[in-house]
């Protein structure tokens, strides 16, 4: 678990249009998890990647961002992060 890849993570997702056409495709919160924790490698905690989401989204308040991801799992982080990086595109 790292924050480095929780970053790395999010700027693949951000730029990389044929990951996140994987991860639409994937659906399933289990084959999602899987993808980027098995077979893409990344391996990051809620705490990181929620830290990473407000970093790149400065303009959202602490409310906001708990709002947004509070109570989730690390797989609707991920899916936050994707859909916050498709809208910045």
């Amino acid at each position: 678990m790292s924050m480095e890849s929780a970053v790395a993570f999010y700027e693949r997702v951000e730029t990389d249009a044929a990951l996140q056409e994987q991860i639409r495709e994937l659906g399933a919160q289990e084959r999602i998890e899987q993808y980027v924790k098995g077979d893409l490698g990344y391996d990051f905690t809620r705490e990181e990647m929620q830290q990473v989401i407000f970093q790149r989204n400065p303009e959202l308040t602490d409310e906001e961002l708990e709002a947004v991801t509070g109570g989730v799992g690390i797989i609707e982080l991920i899916i936050v992060a994707y859909a916050l990086a498709v809208a910045a595109a």
